[in-house]
């Protein structure tokens, strides 16, 4: 059974309609690099992270030839499971709802009158895929990693300042003395020297 067939005939033709408008020479495929565009003409704008991860999935599992292109029948069958699935339902809500952006309100009885703090989930999603990957070997940092980008354990993680040290580390190469960061027995009054030390690296 094809892929075309899991779809209405009024989708297949809005979904034939936004391929021939990707494909501009018409030889029937599109390139990876042409997906978002492709999502974006069908109605279904997804962040840059999910894309790649769907291109990731097509390339292990639906380009069979490895040639870097995506066919219109695995185009319909990643479409048709996204459209099904309970997971991109909950996706576009959230996308939907002001641009995927979360806000809080301040965390402590001083700062919570009027404040807001915001952030947008499709950051965060990468952000934490970063952090996992960069930090991934450093012995340091094996308590919290990996972090589970669906959740708020980036929050978590950060907070004794080893993570946000080596962060800095990573993007300056020695601006932190690896030996200035309390690693072990922390203590408030360690893990807050951590925070400092990040705050006035970065």
């Amino acid at each position: 059974m094809t892929a075309s067939a899991h779809v209405s005939a009024e989708e297949l033709e809005e979904l034939t309609d936004a391929f021939c408008k990707i494909d501009t020479d018409g030889n029937g495929f599109i390139s990876t690099s042409e997906l978002t565009d492709l999502f974006k003409a069908a109605n279904l704008p997804l962040p840059g992270y999910k894309v790649r991860e769907i291109i990731q999935d097509l390339m292990t599992t639906g380009d069979q030839n490895n040639d870097g292109r995506i066919s219109f029948e695995e185009f319909i069958s990643v479409f048709h499971g996204l459209k099904s699935s309970d997971v991109a339902k909950t996706f576009r809500k959230v996308i939907n709802k002001k641009e995927g952006i979360c806000a809080i309100g301040g965390t402590s009885e001083q700062s919570s009158a009027g404040t807001q703090h915001s952030y947008s989930e499709e950051e965060k999603y990468a952000f934490v895929n970063w952090v996992n990957k960069a930090l991934e070997k450093d012995p340091d940092c094996k308590h919290v990693i990996p972090m589970d980008p669906n959740t708020d354990s980036l929050f978590t993680a950060v907070g004794d300042g080893i993570v946000l040290c080596k962060m800095i580390n990573l993007s300056v190469a020695d601006t932190i003395d690896e030996r200035a960061i309390n690693k072990k027995k922390l203590t408030p009054f360690t893990i807050q020297e951590n925070l400092d030390l990040a705050l006035n690296s970065a």
